[in-house]
């Protein structure tokens, strides 16, 4: 039968696989306390030419086509207004006759 390992003991055998497992990552690893160990080294000049960027930038300021803006005109007929429809929120065209009286019982 197999012995059954303390919480200690299971914690430091997933400790040291994990360390294994960085190791194999290609770090240099302190296998004791588990300290990555940097490497003393220059920092190497980054190439960024691949990042140029054209001088002029399309913008959209310049959209093309008219810039006179729409107006839209009703015109009612005679005897003719515009109101609420039964005082539920939609707009309709009513006779000036009824208007007083729209919505109301008579």
């Amino acid at each position: 039968m197999q012995k059954k390992l303390s919480k200690k003991e299971s914690i430091r055998i997933a400790k040291r696989k994990h360390y294994k497992w960085l190791r194999s990552l290609g770090l240099k690893v302190n296998m004791k306390t588990g300290h990555i160990i940097l490497r003393k080294r220059p920092p190497r000049e980054l190439d960024l030419s691949h990042l140029q960027v054209r001088d002029s930038i399309p913008c959209g300021n310049r959209i093309g086509g008219s810039t006179a803006k729409r107006v839209y005109a009703t015109q009612l007929p005679a005897g003719k207004t515009i109101s609420v429809a039964y005082n539920k929120g939609p707009y309709m065209v009513v006779d000036a006759k009824d208007f007083k009286t729209m919505g109301r019982k008579v």
